[in-house]
């Protein structure tokens, strides 16, 4: 079954890590033949990038409620 996405800056490349390498009209899709895509990771993992993706835009925007927390991590510092 086909389940469309919206699209997401770099989201082809992470999709394409995930195993969906063979292209599908303007989509990604897992080649025939290979398993079956674990479907709650790449749900994860594009959660993980929408939400991602907010946290940058709000923080190239200067409107980020807690820049610091890039900082730490750009620096290595735990929490």
């Amino acid at each position: 079954p086909v389940h469309p996405v919206p699209s997401t800056q770099g989201g082809r490349g992470v999709l394409c890590l995930l195993g969906y390498t063979e292209e599908v009209g303007e989509g990604l899709q897992f080649p025939e033949g290979t398993p079956s895509p674990d479907l709650s990771r790449v749900a994860a993992v594009t959660a993980d990038l929408l939400v991602l993706r907010g946290e940058i835009d709000l923080l190239l925007a200067n409107q980020h409620p807690n820049p610091q927390f890039f900082t730490d991590i750009l620096e290595g510092k735990d929490e």
